[in-house]
């Protein structure tokens, strides 16, 4: 497992099973093959833009498949991403961008009622390097599919289990939030470490309510369920109900939440309906 990168196991189960499901969001199922060809392809957008290897491309998105996708085409095209809760307000925003000297950001259109493309030119204005704005409303195979030289090139700059893949931030509950540095190797041995206390399986369904770019939702919505090969379920904002029903709905075997979200479900009085 250690030599294999997040991108190498989604090609495989994309190879092996490509209709089986890798996210499931709402009423929408997002397989295996959608997964891999989607990243492919804005993997292959990024390297079209110029963007040297190594640089740093912040993340910007509800939770769903697509936040997945673009943390996979970063790494495809041997850039870090910058993953940045979907809950931040511009200050964080600013504050991450600034810190990280991220080169571009993928982003939907609005966020918060912030026009992301005058906020992307208003800190250039201010001589930021930030050089691309990407903006991800629609759907991934909008975006042309490599051709034979940008292949190549892909393949070349794909990212190992060993290299840093993923900034984070902090909840920022004492501050302006500080970045964490990922590698995947990381993830590996506490994926190990959760199959093992967990007993978890190739046979079970995930649900992640935590948010995508932070640790918990990283290993819970992004690692171990694409080493396991299994389906995860996931929502862009939580609400007690929804949870539940989705639970329901999709068979869920394993939810990662935090207490608070627990707490809310149990007064929610639907899983008396459930």
């Amino acid at each position: 497992m250690p030599g294999k990168s997040l991108a190498d196991h989604i090609d495989a189960h994309a190879a092996a099973r490509p209709d089986d499901t890798a996210y499931c969001a709402g009423d929408r199922r997002f397989t295996w093959a959608e997964y891999a060809d989607g990243s492919e392809r804005l993997a292959a957008h990024l390297l079209r833009l110029g963007l040297a290897a190594g640089q740093r491309v912040a993340v910007l998105l509800p939770d769903g498949p697509g936040v997945h996708a673009a943390f996979v085409a970063c790494e495809k095209a041997g850039l870090v991403a910058l993953g940045i809760g979907p809950r931040a307000a511009e200050q964080e925003i600013r504050h991450l961008l600034t810190r990280t000297r991220a080169a571009a950001l993928i982003s939907r259109a609005t966020h918060r009622d912030m026009d992301m493309t005058a906020f992307s030119d208003e800190l250039r204005a201010e001589g930021l390097g930030l050089r691309h704005h990407v903006i991800l409303d629609g759907a991934l195979h909008d975006y042309a599919a490599p051709d034979p030289d940008t292949a190549r090139a892909l393949a070349d700059r794909r990212l190992g289990p060993d290299d840093v893949f993923l900034l984070n931030s902090t909840s920022g509950t004492t501050g302006l939030a500080k970045c964490v540095v990922h590698d995947q190797a990381r993830w590996y041995h506490f994926h190990d470490l959760a199959v093992e206390a967990g007993e978890l399986s190739s046979e079970d369904v995930f649900l992640s309510a935590i948010p995508a770019p932070f640790g918990f939702g990283i290993w819970t919505a992004h690692v171990t369920p694409t080493l396991l090969g299994v389906p995860t379920v996931v929502m862009p904002a939580f609400t007690p109900e929804a949870v539940i029903d989705a639970i329901q709905r999709h068979r869920v075997t394993v939810l990662a939440a935090v207490s608070t979200q627990f707490i809310l479900m149990l007064d929610a009085g639907a899983l008396d309906r459930a």
